[in-house]
């Protein structure tokens, strides 16, 4: 149940965030950079997140059910010798509780560092970046799907073409002639399956600019690569910024 709340507030964040709505949408003429600059960057951002370890907890002094007041017949003398026991009992307790939960810190803090160095290099940030930019696609254009294929029996090849179905209906995405070629086993399958099958955009990035790189095709569990047909020049500006929070170290 929990989890499906988290998702319904999601949805409704990336909605609001770009103002969506079947009626009237005052950011209709927004940039289409930047609604894919706000999608891309929520989403990596969600996926950096996800990969920190949890912080750590202090634990809490538990009450050891010490009796503190005066038991009956017990002389003044060893009242006060009883009460210092227990009072040196818990603050050496506590001790170590501070000492355990320090430790814990600079183990945490140490992992955060190293994840801040991890991903400052490129071909490790990639990966996040292009699934984020794919859901950013499917956000602002919509789902990547294919459709009129035709095969050329003289060069093996398949050539379809790459459309976007609206989901949020955000911004209207060119179709793209693709090329790519398949498997002889399973030419005649793809004629009647290709709707089904699983298509993620490939993107190149570099000095802030996002490049249509091609695409990529999931068939029966296979991976083809597939490439524009015509050059696509419409390069995207797009400006990477990772929440200064995210590799924020924790405090003792």
């Amino acid at each position: 149940m929990y989890k499906g709340y988290k998702m319904i507030l999601r949805v409704l964040f990336i909605i609001s965030l770009l103002c969506i709505s079947i009626m009237a949408n005052p950011y209709e003429d927004l940039d289409k950079n930047i609604k894919l600059n706000v999608m891309v960057n929520y989403f990596l951002n969600e996926a950096i997140q996800k990969q920190l370890p949890p912080k750590p907890i202090k634990e809490e002094l538990q009450d050891d059910g010490a009796i503190l007041d005066p038991i009956k017949y017990e002389q003044y003398f060893n009242y006060i010798q009883r009460l210092k026991a227990i009072r040196e009992s818990r603050i050496d307790e506590q001790k170590k509780i501070d000492e355990k939960y320090a430790g814990q810190i600079a183990f945490y803090n140490s992992k955060i560092k190293n994840l801040e160095k991890f991903y400052k290099k490129s071909e490790n940030l990639n990966p996040l970046l292009q699934n984020s930019i794919n859901k950013a696609f499917k956000v602002v254009y919509g789902k990547p799907k294919l459709k009129e294929p035709k095969y050329n029996e003289t060069t093996g090849e398949f050539e379809v073409l790459l459309y976007a179905q609206k989901i949020y209906n955000v911004d209207i995405f060119t179709p793209k002639k693709v090329l790519f070629k398949i498997s002889k086993g399973d030419l005649d399958s793809f004629f009647d399956e290709y709707s089904d099958a699983f298509v993620n955009v490939v993107f190149g990035y570099d000095k802030n600019l996002l490049i249509y790189d091609g695409i990529i095709i999931r068939y029966k569990s296979k991976d083809y690569k597939g490439v524009f047909v015509d050059e696509v020049n419409n390069k995207i500006k797009l400006n990477i910024k990772i929440n200064d929070d995210i590799f924020r170290l924790k405090k003792l």
